[in-house]
């Protein structure tokens, strides 16, 4: 039967997908060809690929060369050895690649190879160097090139691409380069580690954006060590020659403009797609500035015209390309047609040491799963096979769902491009990672103390998480459940604690009453910014028979809710004693702040005879005049009738069981009060207690989990300021609200209204610790509010707070790009309850949101009709 076509299927453009496709395509039977108007091979093995991969092996010699010392060699000179010859070895290896695939082997298994310039006369019909020529279908696979951006007077200075850079006989003395993501730091790696004064130039505000926040900070640091200059947030006005040196002027984030110089410029900053001479407008084939539109099928407008490679994207990876040019292929020629598939691609960038990353960033993972998000996290320092290498830089963590199945991994480090292979396929597999558990992993290796460790652990995990598991360690004789310790020693969890603040306590002072010997006076000490009650109890042990005390304020200059908490918990201490407290020393604002924390329900401020204070002695220390403490402005102010109002929130908000309502703090409460604090630590330098603080107080409703939605005016996070909150619990919706307590530079502080389900505050504060390490805390001082609560928080309530805080913590530091080192300490303060506040349940928000759900529900529909 003849043919009514020259093909079944031209595929344009001879590089790694071009070239795959039309070996697919061969492979059934069909008569193939590709056009081809430079080199086969393509990019990948002429420009990018091959040669820069070369180039990045040999730069690593200098790397083994500087680590000698570390693996026993001694006398080795350190300086970088005579690198002159790397350049040449590239082109012998490009040269060597490109035999492999020279035309004549695709000749001998039926696929020709025609060579010229290709444009569309219609949709079956080409013109390749005056020669129409036919085809039943199109597979386009033209590649990228790179994109020269429009800097006034660049073409001066003779500048670099990937393109160019391999023609140099010699390495240069010095690089500049334009450009922070895969291709540029690829090869300011290896430039560096070959001895070239490298300096990279970013327009956005962070290198490798595309990888997960903690690596791409991590990988800032090791490349600054290892002697490369970063300029980020860098707006390039102008260039020029300057005898044998390229200037690049621009501007920083001041507005300032800035030089810099060095021999040559290599410009890394994107690739554009070549389809300019294919006349594709002519045949419906709609494009972009970044390639072809094509669906899901890699099938363009043209339905006998397939596309695939760097033209698609949207990765420009060879790997994307292989798999693109099989599916590309298999849908010309098939009936049924497969979707392409993106999810489980992997990403690798050879930088000096490699990333490699599957799947979601810890901080979309949390988003999307929420407290469900398990992360193992592993540090190369720690690392067996690392040490052997003398390999220490980087971590590897992998992310699971709520169902152990691996949803992202990255890996920063020595064989992260081979490791991460594993991980890819149980991702695939969609497999939990704890099946793993029994495979054996060879020792040591990478894969044994990445994909192996963090098997076991998710083993260990889930028999954590087994209720059968528990009860039967808990009940049988002979056994406990100590797997918390076995998984923290398999993970080699360093033990973190906390000691110091930046505030100095100061001291707190034990007297005699001057005029009144019956009673004891402690005198507070100038800050009281710390939550550590010890040094208090301490002095006024209630054990010592003390009946009477007077809490002197007089040289309280700063004092927050942390403060306030250690007297709260000092007097729960005393309570059982039958103590009676007055104070002394207030200013006016100080009596605000006790009002306002609902202290002065148990420090008498108004009656001191309650304590035994005589007519004498009763104005005592007492300021006269509206004098402040130094921080009173970063309190709220107490409401003129005591009751809290709330402006406008948005229409999703039910803004409920807040208005008219009073703040509440742990006097006011019900149920056993409970101190909870959960602490995260950070180990970068960069990021000061202040930093961290206001990225929380920015990005706080964002780091709430799903089932958590805070609603706060438009005036943010500032004393005074109401937050509406829906939350979505076991025991069905919850309305309710906060108020700001306190905030200043390092924290700011949560009171809670009548019927929310605590009474009390959490604050969230940020200190350096002894080891000079930024330690983000939240604690939590509240009772529950009433019976109902009371039992729901032993019931879940607890677990639920736990997630909570947990989460909020671990999206913190997914947002700074940090480790999420994490503790969590939780005792209860007060056993007993308050029976006479039983009748808080009048106010319950949970009840009150139940009732009031159908209305909110009826509203919401209207709204939506009109």
């Amino acid at each position: 039967m003849a043919h009514s076509y020259d093909y079944d299927i031209l595929v344009i453009g001879a590089g790694i997908a071009g070239f795959v496709s039309a070996v697919t395509a061969n492979g059934v039977g069909k008569r193939v060809a590709v056009i081809e108007r430079g080199k086969v091979g393509g990019n990948c093995t002429n420009y990018t690929c091959i040669p820069t991969k070369t180039f990045i092996r040999s730069s690593h010699f200098s790397r083994d060369w500087a680590r000698a010392a570390s693996l026993g060699f001694k006398g080795v000179d350190p300086e970088y050895p005579d690198a002159g010859g790397v350049l040449d070895r590239v082109r012998s290896v490009v040269q060597a690649a490109y035999e492999k695939d020279l035309p004549e082997s695709f000749l001998e298994i039926g696929v020709e190879v025609l060579h010229g310039e290709a444009s569309f006369v219609d949709r079956h019909r080409i013109l390749v160097d005056g020669k129409v020529l036919t085809a039943e279908k199109f597979i386009i696979a033209t590649g990228s090139r790179p994109f020269i951006p429009p800097i006034q007077g660049l073409e001066t200075t003779d500048y670099l691409t990937t393109d160019t850079l391999f023609a140099l006989e010699r390495l240069p003395a010095t690089i500049i380069v334009l450009g922070g993501g895969v291709a540029g730091l690829e090869l300011a790696s290896a430039f560096a580690r070959l001895g070239v004064k490298t300096t990279v130039v970013e327009a956005g505000a962070r290198i490798a954006p595309m990888v997960d926040l903690e690596i791409g900070r991590t990988l800032f640091k090791i490349l600054q060590k290892a002697g490369i200059c970063f300029v980020t947030q860098a707006k390039i006005s102008h260039a020029a020659k300057d005898g044998d040196t390229s200037v690049l002027t621009y501007t920083d984030t001041g507005g300032n403009l800035q030089a810099l110089r060095a021999a040559r410029v290599l410009l890394t900053v994107g690739r554009l797609p070549n389809v300019e001479a294919l006349n594709l407008k002519k045949i419906g084939v709609k494009t972009t500035p970044r390639g072809l539109v094509t669906n899901s099928s890699l099938r363009t407008g043209a339905e006998n015209i397939f596309a695939c490679g760097d033209i698609v994207g949207p990765w420009q990876l060879a790997t994307t390309a292989e798999s693109q040019g099989i599916l590309a292929a298999t849908n010309a020629v098939a009936p049924i047609h497969e979707k392409v598939d993106y999810r489980h691609n992997v990403m690798v960038i050879f930088t000096d040491p490699p990333i490699s990353f599957i799947g979601l960033s810890e901080q979309r993972a949390l988003k999307k799963y929420g407290a469900n998000t398990l992360v193992y996290r592993f540090g190369y320092d720690d690392m067996r096979r690392a040490m052997i290498d003398a390999a220490n830089e980087g971590f590897a963590k992998i992310i699971c769902d709520g169902r152990g199945r691996v949803v992202g991994a990255h890996i920063l480090g020595e064989a992260a491009p081979e490791v991460i292979h594993e991980i890819q396929i149980i991702s695939y597999l969609k497999t939990p990672l704890h099946k793993l558990h029994a495979v054996t992993h060879a020792y040591p290796t990478y894969s044994q103390a990445v994909v192996g460790r963090a098997a076991q652990l998710a083993y260990l995990d889930k028999m954590g998480k087994s209720f059968f598991v528990r009860k039967g360690l808990e009940l049988l004789p002979g056994y406990s459940n100590r797997l918390t310790t076995a998984r923290d020693r398999l993970a080699e969890t360093p033990v973190r604690t906390s000691r110091g603040t930046d505030f100095d306590k100061g001291e707190y002072i034990l007297s005699r009453f001057p005029f009144d010997e019956r009673v004891d006076m402690v005198t507070l000490p100038r800050f009281m910014m710390s939550h550590d009650e010890r040094p208090l109890l301490e002095l006024v042990h209630p054990e010592r028979g003390f009946r009477r005390i007077c809490i002197n304020f007089e040289r309280v200059e700063r004092i927050n809710p942390l403060g306030i908490g250690v007297l709260v918990k000092f007097t729960c201490a005393a309570r059982g004693k039958a103590v009676q407290f007055t104070a002394c020393g207030l200013t006016r604002a100080m009596k605000d702040i006790l009002r306002l924390t609902t202290l002065h329900d148990v420090i008498d401020t108004e009656r001191p005879h309650s304590a035994g204070l005589s007519d004498q002695a009763q104005g005592y220390g007492t300021h006269t005049t509206a004098e402040d403490v130094s921080d009173a402005d970063h309190w709220a102010k107490v409401p003129w009738n005591g009751l809290l109002s709330t402006p406008d929130f948005p229409t999703e908000a039910r803004n409920i069981n807040v208005a008219g309502r009073r703040a509440v703090g742990p006097p006011e409460g019900f149920g056993q009060l409970w101190q909870k604090i959960y602490r995260l630590y950070i180990d970068d330098l960069d990021i000061t207690p202040e930093s961290a603080i206001t990225a929380l107080r920015e990005n706080f409703i964002a780091l709430q989990p799903s089932f958590n939605h805070f609603y706060a005016s438009n005036k943010g996070i500032r004393p005074g300021e109401i937050v509406a909150i829906d939350s979505s619990t076991p025991g069905g919706p919850v309305s309710t609200g906060v108020m700001i307590l306190h905030a200043d530079e390092r924290s700011f502080t949560f009171i809670t209204p009548e019927g929310h389900p605590e009474a009390g505050w959490i604050t969230f504060s940020a200190y350096r610790d002894s080891e000079d390490r930024t330690v983000v805390q939240i604690l939590g001082l509240t009772r529950s509010s009433d019976p109902v609560f009371e039992a729901a928080f032993h019931l879940v309530g607890s677990k639920m707070q736990v997630n909570i805080w947990t989460f909020l913590l671990k999206s913190l530091a997914a947002h700074l790009g940090v480790a999420s080192h994490l503790t969590v300490d939780q005792r209860c303060v007060d056993p007993r309850t308050q029976w006479g506040k039983v009748w808080n349940i009048w106010y319950n928000a949970q009840i009150r949101t139940l009732l009031w759900e159908p209305f909110f529900r009826f509203h919401r529909m209207v709204c939506k009709l009109l």
